[in-house]
Protein backbone atom coordinates (compact mmCIF):
# COMPACT_ATOMS: atom_id res chain seq x y z
CA UNK A 1 0.00 0.00 0.00
CA UNK A 2 1.56 3.49 -0.94
CA UNK A 3 -1.22 5.90 0.30
CA UNK A 4 -3.77 5.47 3.61
CA UNK A 5 -6.82 3.95 3.00
CA UNK A 6 -8.79 6.78 3.76
CA UNK A 7 -7.27 10.08 2.92
CA UNK A 8 -4.71 8.98 0.39
CA UNK A 9 -1.35 10.38 2.07
CA UNK A 10 1.60 9.12 0.95
CA UNK A 11 4.10 6.57 2.71
CA UNK A 12 7.63 7.32 3.06
CA UNK A 13 9.07 4.08 0.54
CA UNK A 14 11.06 1.89 2.36
CA UNK A 15 14.47 1.75 0.97
CA UNK A 16 14.26 5.24 3.73
CA UNK A 17 16.11 3.31 6.23
CA UNK A 18 13.32 2.43 8.70
CA UNK A 19 12.22 5.94 8.73
CA UNK A 20 9.10 4.68 7.30
CA UNK A 21 7.90 2.76 10.36
CA UNK A 22 7.29 5.65 12.32
CA UNK A 23 6.15 8.36 9.63
CA UNK A 24 3.45 5.84 8.44
CA UNK A 25 2.12 5.17 11.85
CA UNK A 26 1.62 9.11 12.15
CA UNK A 27 0.26 9.14 8.52
CA UNK A 28 -2.38 6.22 9.48
CA UNK A 29 -2.71 8.45 12.77
CA UNK A 30 -3.88 11.40 10.52
CA UNK A 31 -5.62 9.50 8.61
CA UNK A 32 -8.41 8.67 11.14
CA UNK A 33 -8.29 11.49 13.15
CA UNK A 34 -8.50 14.34 9.83
CA UNK A 35 -12.06 15.08 9.28
CA UNK A 36 -12.89 12.39 11.77
CA UNK A 37 -15.70 10.07 11.05
CA UNK A 38 -16.32 6.70 13.35
CA UNK A 39 -18.86 3.72 12.68
CA UNK A 40 -19.80 4.31 15.86
CA UNK A 41 -19.44 5.98 19.68
CA UNK A 42 -21.19 3.87 22.09
CA UNK A 43 -19.71 0.41 21.69
CA UNK A 44 -17.02 -0.88 24.18
CA UNK A 45 -15.67 -4.02 22.59
CA UNK A 46 -13.51 -3.37 19.68
CA UNK A 47 -14.72 -5.19 16.81
CA UNK A 48 -13.66 -9.00 16.17
CA UNK A 49 -12.68 -8.40 12.39
CA UNK A 50 -12.18 -4.89 11.70
CA UNK A 51 -11.37 -3.39 8.28
CA UNK A 52 -8.60 -0.91 7.72
CA UNK A 53 -9.06 2.64 8.38
CA UNK A 54 -12.19 1.47 10.62
CA UNK A 55 -12.58 3.92 13.10
CA UNK A 56 -14.63 4.58 16.64
CA UNK A 57 -14.91 6.48 19.96
CA UNK A 58 -14.57 4.08 22.55
CA UNK A 59 -17.61 3.86 24.80
CA UNK A 60 -17.99 4.23 28.94
CA UNK A 61 -16.81 0.77 29.30
CA UNK A 62 -13.78 -0.35 27.84
CA UNK A 63 -12.78 -3.94 27.07
CA UNK A 64 -10.09 -6.06 25.47
CA UNK A 65 -7.76 -3.52 23.33
CA UNK A 66 -9.75 -0.83 24.44
CA UNK A 67 -9.20 -1.50 28.27
CA UNK A 68 -8.77 1.88 30.19
CA UNK A 69 -9.74 4.68 27.13
CA UNK A 70 -13.39 5.31 27.59
CA UNK A 71 -13.94 8.28 25.13
CA UNK A 72 -10.86 7.98 23.43
CA UNK A 73 -10.95 7.80 19.41
CA UNK A 74 -9.32 4.88 17.77
CA UNK A 75 -8.53 3.74 14.11
CA UNK A 76 -7.97 0.31 13.28
CA UNK A 77 -4.33 -0.11 10.92
CA UNK A 78 -2.95 -3.70 11.61
CA UNK A 79 -3.90 -2.79 15.10
CA UNK A 80 -5.62 -0.47 17.43
CA UNK A 81 -4.13 3.00 17.42
CA UNK A 82 -5.51 5.13 20.36
CA UNK A 83 -6.19 8.42 21.09
CA UNK A 84 -6.99 11.21 24.08
CA UNK A 85 -9.68 13.18 22.86
CA UNK A 86 -8.64 17.18 23.19
CA UNK A 87 -11.33 19.55 24.51
CA UNK A 88 -13.34 20.84 21.17
CA UNK A 89 -12.42 17.62 19.09
CA UNK A 90 -15.09 16.94 16.85
CA UNK A 91 -16.23 14.09 15.10
CA UNK A 92 -19.43 12.70 12.85
CA UNK A 93 -20.93 9.26 14.14
CA UNK A 94 -22.11 7.22 11.45
CA UNK A 95 -24.34 5.40 13.75
CA UNK A 96 -25.72 8.58 15.04
CA UNK A 97 -25.62 10.71 11.92
CA UNK A 98 -24.40 13.97 13.92
CA UNK A 99 -21.82 15.34 14.93
CA UNK A 100 -20.43 14.88 18.49
CA UNK A 101 -17.63 17.35 20.24
CA UNK A 102 -15.50 16.81 23.27
CA UNK A 103 -16.64 19.28 26.21
CA UNK A 104 -13.69 17.96 28.37
CA UNK A 105 -14.94 15.39 29.94
CA UNK A 106 -17.56 13.49 27.71
CA UNK A 107 -18.48 13.56 24.02
CA UNK A 108 -21.94 15.89 23.57
CA UNK A 109 -24.03 16.43 20.62
CA UNK A 110 -22.91 19.41 18.47
CA UNK A 111 -25.97 21.94 18.30
CA UNK A 112 -26.68 25.03 16.69
CA UNK A 113 -26.85 27.85 19.10
CA UNK A 114 -30.50 28.87 19.84
CA UNK A 115 -33.01 30.64 21.75
CA UNK A 116 -35.88 29.78 23.34
CA UNK A 117 -38.53 31.68 24.99
CA UNK A 118 -42.42 31.30 25.86
CA UNK A 119 -45.87 33.65 25.61
CA UNK A 120 -49.43 33.51 27.02
CA UNK A 121 -51.45 34.58 23.80
CA UNK A 122 -54.95 34.50 22.91
CA UNK A 123 -55.45 35.40 19.52
CA UNK A 124 -59.41 34.36 19.24
CA UNK A 125 -61.28 34.94 16.27
CA UNK A 126 -59.94 35.43 12.95
CA UNK A 127 -62.05 35.87 10.12
CA UNK A 128 -61.09 34.42 6.77
CA UNK A 129 -58.90 35.88 4.63
CA UNK A 130 -57.14 38.09 7.54
CA UNK A 131 -54.18 37.53 9.77
CA UNK A 132 -52.89 38.42 13.06
CA UNK A 133 -49.82 39.37 14.85
CA UNK A 134 -49.08 38.88 17.96
CA UNK A 135 -47.01 41.41 20.63
CA UNK A 136 -43.63 40.99 20.44
CA UNK A 137 -41.59 38.44 22.69
CA UNK A 138 -38.45 39.09 24.01
CA UNK A 139 -35.84 36.50 23.23
CA UNK A 140 -32.48 37.75 24.05
CA UNK A 141 -30.06 37.37 21.77
CA UNK A 142 -32.45 37.75 18.58
CA UNK A 143 -30.99 39.44 16.27
CA UNK A 144 -32.19 40.53 12.43
CA UNK A 145 -31.68 37.63 9.99
CA UNK A 146 -32.04 34.85 12.55
CA UNK A 147 -34.45 32.40 11.63
CA UNK A 148 -37.51 31.37 13.65
CA UNK A 149 -39.49 28.25 14.27
CA UNK A 150 -43.04 28.51 16.30
CA UNK A 151 -45.02 26.16 17.89
CA UNK A 152 -48.44 26.12 19.08
CA UNK A 153 -50.25 24.71 22.13
CA UNK A 154 -52.95 23.15 20.13
CA UNK A 155 -54.49 22.48 16.83
CA UNK A 156 -53.83 25.15 14.44
CA UNK A 157 -57.29 24.22 12.48
CA UNK A 158 -55.81 25.23 9.14
CA UNK A 159 -54.05 28.48 10.18
CA UNK A 160 -50.70 29.24 8.96
CA UNK A 161 -48.02 30.00 12.14
CA UNK A 162 -44.97 31.61 11.30
CA UNK A 163 -42.47 33.92 13.40
CA UNK A 164 -39.55 36.23 12.86
CA UNK A 165 -37.56 38.53 14.46
CA UNK A 166 -38.63 42.02 14.45
CA UNK A 167 -35.87 43.83 16.65
CA UNK A 168 -33.03 42.76 18.54
CA UNK A 169 -34.20 40.49 21.55
CA UNK A 170 -37.62 40.05 20.40
CA UNK A 171 -39.92 38.13 18.17
CA UNK A 172 -43.78 38.08 16.97
CA UNK A 173 -45.81 35.29 15.44
CA UNK A 174 -48.08 35.64 13.07
CA UNK A 175 -51.23 34.20 12.06
CA UNK A 176 -52.84 33.94 8.07
CA UNK A 177 -56.12 32.33 8.19
CA UNK A 178 -56.98 31.26 4.86
CA UNK A 179 -58.89 28.34 5.50
CA UNK A 180 -62.46 30.10 4.35
CA UNK A 181 -63.83 31.04 7.20
CA UNK A 182 -63.74 32.23 10.70
CA UNK A 183 -61.04 30.26 13.43
CA UNK A 184 -61.58 30.93 16.91
CA UNK A 185 -58.06 30.08 19.25
CA UNK A 186 -58.22 30.36 22.54
CA UNK A 187 -55.55 31.39 25.03
CA UNK A 188 -52.36 28.97 25.27
CA UNK A 189 -48.05 28.99 25.76
CA UNK A 190 -46.72 29.66 22.15
CA UNK A 191 -43.08 29.09 22.16
CA UNK A 192 -40.58 30.22 19.60
CA UNK A 193 -37.13 29.03 19.07
CA UNK A 194 -34.81 31.50 17.51
CA UNK A 195 -31.99 29.51 15.62
CA UNK A 196 -28.65 31.71 15.22
CA UNK A 197 -27.85 32.63 11.54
Amino acid sequence: MTTTPRLALAYIASSQAQKEITHNAALNDLDFMAQASVIDYTISTPPASPNTGDSYIVGPSPTGAWSGCANYVTGYYAGWSLKPPQTGWTVWTKNGNRVLYYNGSAWTLLTTPKLDATVTWNPGAIASGSGLLSAAITDTGAALGDFVMVAAPYDLQGLDATAYVNAANSVKIRLTNLTGSAVTLASGTWRVRVVKA
